[in-house]
């Protein structure tokens, strides 16, 4: 680490054989001229926080990660104490790959004196779609723009050919003043087609306007700026008592209590609802609440149709190897949804 380094700096953590490092780490790494730290293995947060204070910084350090790397130094307690010279160099720092939840990335931002933007993309699409701008406004909460030469709109989740809800020109509205509903990309990154599945194919691919579009599965809301917030996997919906309910709207709503570090949520049958809402909860260390305190809290904090039915208290949520929480696999491994 010797010597000044030229140009911006990227703090490599995540395994380059996944799009999203391959993508926003190297690939833009070399295309600015700057330079990356890498790490062999996922460093602990204290080691990573000695790095970033002897790294140079003229412009600014790339972190690009995972929620689950940003809500490690979020809950890293004395930063700025400990390691002052950390505070205001991650001011260039990107989520992907799985919900960002509002509560991490606030306390994120107080903690480190960071910047941080979500981006989106998906493997059907090159991978990267779009991103928050990390040097000038960007509204809090949403994906960003799309990429130069990219195109989005929300379609209805139902029928893609009733054409779109939204599209990125502010012009064109038709559905009223509700833009949710499916994401669609049109631009040159989208793949061409699944290997040898031509069925899954023409469910994902469409054609619009003399334009191919690639139907996401994720939710959105278009707002009139043209931005979009993603609400959840079209999936992944529950579906309660007639209600939709989006379970990154109950996870972010149940890690607003004191004591939830980690929160997921997933759908259950249930004969009379239809799906009943289950949630799986990490809790702070030295608390004592217990899944009756946390369910009597949530019927207070929140609709009663979003509270869980059930909740279960358990050490560490479920991640992949980038650190993503696995939603499905708690969902899978519930006797509930085994019957």
């Amino acid at each position: 680490m010797g010597g000044e380094k030229p140009g911006i700096g990227s703090v490599g953590i995540l395994p380059f054989f996944h799009s999203f490092a391959h993508t926003v780490v190297m690939n833009t790494s070399l295309t600015i001229g700057g330079w990356i730290m890498l790490f062999p293995i996922p460093p602990s947060q204290v080691e990573l926080c000695e790095v970033i204070e002897r790294l140079p910084c003229k412009f600014g350090l790339i972190y690009a990660g995972t929620e689950v790397l940003f809500k490690r130094l979020a809950e890293l307690k004395n930063l700025k104490r400990r390691y002052p010279r950390v505070m205001g160099k991650l001011t260039l720092c990107i989520s992907s790959a799985g919900p960002l939840h509002k509560p991490i990335r606030d306390a994120f931002v107080n903690n480190t004196g960071g910047r941080i933007v979500e981006g989106y993309g998906l493997s059907e699409a090159g991978p990267a779609v779009s991103a928050g701008n990390l040097f000038g406004e960007s509204p809090i909460g949403t994906i960003g723009m799309p990429f130069p030469g990219t195109e989005w709109g929300i379609w209805p989740t139902d029928d893609f050919l009733k054409g779109p809800i939204c599209l990125g020109d502010p012009e064109e509205r038709n559905f009223g003043l509700d833009f949710s509903g499916e994401i669609c990309i049109s631009g040159p990154q989208v793949m061409k087609e699944y290997l040898n599945t031509p069925d899954e194919t023409s469910m994902t691919l469409k054609k619009f306007d003399n334009k191919v579009w690639l139907l996401t599965g994720d939710i959105g809301f278009m707002s009139e700026d043209g931005t979009i917030e993603i609400r959840d996997r079209k999936k992944q919906i529950i579906k309660c008592k007639g209600y939709s309910v989006f379970p990154k709207e109950v996870e972010e709503l149940l890690m607003k209590h004191p004591d939830i570090s980690e929160a997921a949520v997933a759908g259950l049958p249930h004969e009379e609802y239809g799906e009943i809402v289950k949630a799986w909860v990490s809790i702070k260390e030295d608390c004592d609440c217990s899944p009756q305190s946390i369910k009597e809290w949530a019927e207070k904090n929140m609709a009663s149709y979003k509270c869980p039915h059930s909740i279960a208290i358990i050490g560490e949520l479920p991640k992949n190897y980038i650190g993503k929480v696995q939603r499905r696999m708690l969902q899978e491994a519930d006797p509930l949804y085994q019957k």
